[in-house]
C-alpha cells in the first residue's frame, strides 16, 4: 500500500515516520543509535573548526584596514566601527553556516556531509529555519566545557538529542540519500 505512492528509490528502503505518516525517510535514516554519538563528536569537531576559520578570515580582512605600515592603530573611532562591523559579519558567516545553510542542504553543515548525518524533524520532516536557529543558539549551552554538557545530554537522552535538540524539536540522523523534499 504504501510503496505505490513513493518514488521508485524509495519504495524498498522506506517505511511511514507513523500509521498516517505522510513523510517518508529512507530506512537508513532511522538509525538513532550509538553509531550517531560517534558521528556527532566527529561533526562537531568538523564543524568547530569551520566556525572558527570562516569568521577568522573575515576579521583578517577587517585587521589590517585600520593600521598604518608600522602596524599602529590609526584612530579610536575607526577602530570601533571596524569593530563593530567584524563582530557584524563574524555573526552573520555563523548564521549562514548553522541556520541557512543547514535549511537549503536537507539539514546538513559541512561536518554533517562529512559523516552522514543530517537534521530532521521530530516527525521526520525538514526541519525548520527557525529550529535550526533555536538549535543554534543552544549550542553555546551544549558547548559549554568543550561540549561536556551536549555530551552529556545526547547520553542521557533516548534518541540521543542534545539541549538544542530537545528544545527545537529536532533529531540528528544518519542518511546519505536524497533529501527529504
Amino acid at each position: 500500500m504504501y510503496e505505490r505512492s513513493l518514488p521508485q528509490r524509495f519504495a524498498r528502503s522506506a517505511h511511514p515516520v507513523g500509521p498516517r505518516a505522510r513523510v517518508w525517510l529512507p530506512a537508513s535514516a532511522h538509525r538513532v543509535g550509538p553509531s550517531v554519538l560517534y558521528r556527532r563528536i566527529g561533526q562537531f569537531v568538523v564543524d568547530v573548526i569551520a566556525s572558527a576559520l570562516l569568521p577568522g578570515a573575515a576579521m583578517f580582512l577587517f585587521v589590517l584596514l585600520p593600521t598604518h605600515p608600522d602596524g599602529s592603530i590609526r584612530s579610536g573611532p575607526l577602530t570601533a566601527t571596524i569593530t563593530a562591523g567584524v563582530l557584524v559579519v563574524a555573526v552573520a558567516i555563523l548564521f549562514w553556516y548553522w541556520v541557512l545553510r543547514p535549511a537549503e542542504h536537507d539539514g546538513r553543515t559541512w561536518g554533517m556531509q562529512v559523516f552522514g548525518i543530517r537534521v530532521v524533524d521530530v516527525s521526520g520532516g525538514r526541519a525548520g529555519r527557525r529550529q535550526l536557529a533555536i538549535r543554534w543558539v543552544l549550542l553555546c549551552v551544549d558547548a559549554f566545557a568543550l561540549g561536556a554538557i551536549g555530551l552529556v545530554a545526547v547520553l542521557t537522552s533516548e534518541r540521543r538529542q542534545r539541549i538544542g535538540d530537545r528544545v527545537a524539536g529536532t533529531l540528528v540522523v544518519r542518511g546519505r540519500g536524497p533529501g527529504l523534499r
